[in-house]
């Protein structure tokens, strides 16, 4: 069972914490807040009062042994820098870190972090981009400007196979897989003779500009 420590237990690290657990993950919490320890802790593996910056706690706890750790807390700039640079000193695999703002984010990289969080940048860009495209259901940020999209097929889209679309060469959009009809089933990297059909959602992967143009032309073909 991999382990994984979450410094910070506010609500993003409660409800990190309390996913990871449920499915299935060894998950140690710590919080410098009574108050956050207690909502946790029977939602988690074990939730410790414990301030994430000491470096002596972090051994104690035997931190440096985790598979991951995530730095999710809050308001604290100093604090989650101070974090990140002992999980990455005492030699913690791969640390995620919740960025408050761009500036914050480089200074958490130059601090160690393998990878670093907006949550409330991702999900209010993926909200902007839902709502600007009623069709496109999910939106996960990936690298640079490639995001990875699930997009329900308008009407312009059913009958037609991959093949007719041909999105790799028109767009540059490669389609990784599709949730098909009433059954949900995925169906991964589809071949070309695959025919659209209702209720049918496509998971993409492409830049945004790519997405765009895609989207701005479906949405001209159903009118």
């Amino acid at each position: 069972m991999r382990q994984i420590a979450i410094i910070g237990l506010g609500n993003f690290g409660y409800y990190l914490g309390r996913e990871l657990y449920s499915k299935g993950y060894d998950v140690i919490g710590l919080d410098s807040q009574q108050e956050a320890v207690q909502k946790a802790k029977n939602e988690i593996s074990e939730a410790v009062l414990a301030d994430g910056t000491d470096r002596d706690t972090l051994l104690a706890l035997g931190i440096p042994q985790v598979d991951l750790a995530v730095v999710t807390i809050g308001t604290n700039m100093l604090a989650s820098i101070m974090t990140t640079f002992h999980l990455k000193e005492m030699g913690v695999k791969r640390v995620y870190a919740k960025a408050l703002s761009e500036e914050h984010g480089q200074v958490l990289m130059r601090m160690g972090a393998d990878e670093i969080l907006f949550p409330e940048k991702d999900l209010a860009c993926s909200l902007a981009r839902r709502i600007e495209n009623p069709n496109l259901l999910e939106y996960l940020p990936s690298i640079q400007d490639y995001g990875i999209f699930e997009v329900s097929n308008p009407k312009g889209l059913m009958g037609k196979s991959l093949r007719d679309l041909d999105m790799i060469n028109r767009y540059g959009i490669q389609v990784i897989a599709i949730r098909e009809g009433e059954d949900k089933r995925l169906a991964f990297i589809p071949k070309a003779d695959y025919v659209i059909k209702a209720n049918d959602v496509m998971i993409l992967l492409g830049s945004n500009q790519s997405m765009d143009e895609f989207l701005e032309e479906i949405e001209y073909e159903q009118k």
